[in-house]
């Protein structure tokens, strides 16, 4: 869909951050999101931005948090991981659970249609660029 490099994941991975709103996460996590911004959206920035770069540039990892909670991010081809949503812990003086991530597919049913949503809102901002 797009080349991978960085400049265009500096743009995208602005354009995806910039575009996370209460209504692409579930219902569930609404109430934590609203004093912790970034949490409930990992799953759908990541995968988002795997649609983007495509799965032959970026690979989709999941481990569970100190809360039993999944956490999602990407890793590239180069081995570097790229986790839009990273603050969500490091805000709380916590760590993301990386050292137990293991590759993941992207969720189906409801998680697919937020990520479907993102990648719409992310390619019209592109669009406006082009």
């Amino acid at each position: 869909m797009m080349d991978y490099n960085e400049e265009n994941l500096k743009l995208v991975s602005g354009l995806i951050v910039k575009n996370l709103t209460p209504d692409l996460i579930p219902k569930k996590w609404r109430q934590r999101n609203s004093i912790n911004p970034m949490f409930g959206h990992c799953h759908t920035a990541s995968a988002c931005l795997q649609k983007i770069f495509t799965t032959k540039e970026l690979k989709l990892y999941r481990a569970q948090d100190w809360c039993d909670i999944w956490h999602w991010w990407v890793v590239d081809t180069d081995g570097k991981i790229i986790d839009l949503t990273s603050d969500q812990y490091y805000s709380m003086d916590k760590f993301p659970p990386y050292e137990s991530g293991q590759k993941a597919s992207m969720l189906g049913f409801a998680y697919r249609t937020r990520v479907l949503k993102l990648v719409e809102r992310v390619k019209k901002e592109l669009d406006k660029i082009d």
